[in-house]
Formats: structure tokens, C-alpha cells, sequence
């Protein structure tokens, strides 16, 4: 086979890649222009198909050249490559994931016990990020400050190290082992509930809250059996705190703390599951910069012995 003919051919391949690709173009683009601009090309693609038929070289150039132009004049452009618009699309979903990830929601998944009974072990949830303003990306810094942190809200935070160790260090040595070394050394993420906000005053007396002077409503609702012989009994009560309503549970013991005063710029928390929860108790008060949003739903639940936990998909966070 000589070289002529190599090159006959691969022209007449040419050519037939070519009225395949632009009749699919031609007839997405079809809802853009007039039936008559629409007839006049599929003509010309027409004619360069009899032209291929023909093998005649110098109309197949020709008609190509032609139906390029009216096709870029009146459709635009030549559309991307399927696999640069797979690029595109997928380099578009990662940057509106990140946008999502830096200004919107986060997803949190709880690692412990500390606030059962509202959130278990295995609950994953969204933390709405929006709702005290928009940060700087990367930083801890505010743009815009929307609302702040308020009382009952469950709230996710970077542990702040420094502070905690700090207020560790100036406790007896016999109440320095309420939270775990790991916590002081590595920046991790906690969630928690607010209890006291600026300038409140915190105080807890046999199990009950007191914030500025007054208890706060609680309403005993059961008591289970835990099978441990120093403390036989769990026992959950509702907590009312600025229009939330929620459950806590306790051990029994008449635990005592307090009063404290809330610093400017933090926040003191609690978990729900108060003699299983490290929290302001031990290590001090968070600042409200080191908040990262509020919890919101749980959007997936698994128990880690036995499954998925249903019931609690789609729950909104009180």
C-alpha cells in the first residue's frame, strides 16, 4: 500500500469522524437556532457525505471548511472534549465541596459517650458553620459575625490546648486526671452544649444548675439499672435552657461546682452525660473563636455492635 493511498484514507476517516461529531453537535444544539439555519447546515453536512461516497478530496475539504464555520457562527465555538468536561466538572464539585467544607457545614462523627443520652456513640452529624458568621478560610478569624454562641446550644469547637493547659496546671495534682494527655497535646475537635455565655455566673449544686442565681427548670423522667456496684443507677432528667429542651443523666453522686464567672469572648460547656464528660468543669472555658458551628441533624447512625441505627437518621439536635 503505497503512501497516497495511506493518506486517502485517512482523510476519508478524517471526514467521517467529522459529520459523526458535528451531527451530534447539530442536533444538541438545535433548540438554539431557527429551523432554517438548522436545514441549511444538515445540507451541507449531507452534501460532504456524498462528497466521502465520492472520495472527491478537494469538496470533502471544502464542505468540511464550510460546515465548521456555519456550525461555530451560528452554535459557537466547538464543544470541550468529554473528558475536559469531566475535568471541569469534577474540579467544580471539589471547589464547591471545600467552599462548603470552609464557610457551610462540616460533617462530625461522635467518638464518645459524653453526650448521651442526646448524641451516642457512632451518630454522625452536620455542624452548621454559617450560623455565627463567615470565617476567614483557614484561620479562626471572623469576616462577619452573624449571632453568637447562645445558651443550650450544642456546639462543635477545636479544644483550646493552651487555655486547658493553663487551667490544668494551677489544680490540685488529685484533679488533674479529668481529661486525657492525648487532649492537651494534639488539636482535636470536642462537642459540647453552651451552659454559660459571657458574664453569666455558673454554678452546680447536687446535680442542678445554677446560672445567674436561678436553677434551671428540671423535671426527673426515669431510672435505669447501670450493673455497677458503686453507682447502680443512672438517672435522666429533662433540662430546660432558652427554649431547648433536652435529656441529661447522671450517676447519683451529688456533684458540686462552682460558682464561676464566664470570661469576656468564652463560653462554658457541659456534656449532656454530666458524670461521664469532660468539660469546663475540668479544663476551663472555651473561646468562642475556637467554635467551629452548631450541631444540627444526624444524617447517619451506627451502633458499633449492632448496625445501623434508623431511628436516629434525620433527628434535629436540641
Amino acid at each position: 500500500m503505497d503512501t497516497q493511498t495511506i493518506s486517502d484514507e485517512q482523510r476519508l476517516k478524517d471526514a467521517q469522524d467529522f459529520v459523526r461529531k458535528n451531527q451530534s453537535r447539530l442536533e444538541r444544539g438545535n433548540k438554539e437556532i431557527s429551523d432554517e439555519v438548522y436545514k441549511r447546515i444538515q445540507a451541507r453536512l449531507n452534501d460532504l457525505r456524498h462528497a466521502i461516497k465520492e472520495n472527491n478530496a478537494k469538496k470533502i475539504d471544502t464542505l468540511m471548511t464550510e460546515c465548521d464555520e456555519m456550525l461555530n457562527e451560528h452554535l459557537g465555538p466547538e464543544q470541550k472534549s468529554t473528558w475536559r468536561e469531566y475535568a471541569e466538572s469534577i474540579g467544580l464539585a471539589i471547589m464547591f465541596a471545600l467552599v462548603l467544607r470552609s464557610f457551610v457545614i462540616e460533617a462530625f462523627k461522635i467518638p464518645t459517650g459524653s453526650m448521651i443520652p442526646t448524641l451516642l456513640i457512632g451518630d454522625h452529624l452536620f455542624v452548621n458553620k454559617f450560623i455565627y458568621g463567615i470565617r476567614v478560610p483557614l484561620t479562626k478569624n471572623f469576616l462577619v459575625h452573624f449571632a453568637k454562641p447562645d445558651h443550650g446550644d450544642v456546639i462543635v469547637f477545636t479544644f483550646p490546648i493552651k487555655e486547658a493547659q493553663a487551667h490544668i496546671a494551677a489544680k490540685p495534682a488529685s484533679e488533674r486526671e479529668c481529661i486525657d494527655r492525648d487532649s492537651l497535646e494534639n488539636e482535636k475537635d470536642f462537642i459540647k452544649r453552651v451552659i454559660g455565655t459571657e458574664g453569666d455566673t455558673v454554678e452546680l449544686r447536687k446535680n442542678h444548675i445554677i446560672l445567674n442565681g436561678e436553677p434551671l427548670e428540671q423535671t426527673f423522667l426515669r431510672k435505669e439499672t447501670t450493673g455497677n456496684f458503686m453507682f447502680p443507677h443512672n438517672f435522666q432528667e429533662s433540662q430546660k435552657l432558652n427554649g431547648h429542651e433536652y435529656v441529661i443523666q447522671y450517676d447519683g453522686r451529688d456533684q458540686n461546682f462552682g460558682p464561676i464567672k464566664v470570661k469576656p469572648g468564652h463560653v462554658f460547656v457541659m456534656g449532656d452525660n454530666r458524670d461521664s464528660s469532660s468539660d469546663s468543669r475540668c479544663w476551663g472555658q472555651v473561646p468562642v473563636d475556637n467554635i467551629k458551628g452548631r450541631a444540627s441533624i444526624i444524617w447517619w447512625s451506627i451502633d458499633p455492635g449492632n448496625g445501623i441505627r434508623w431511628d436516629r437518621i434525620g433527628t434535629l439536635i436540641d
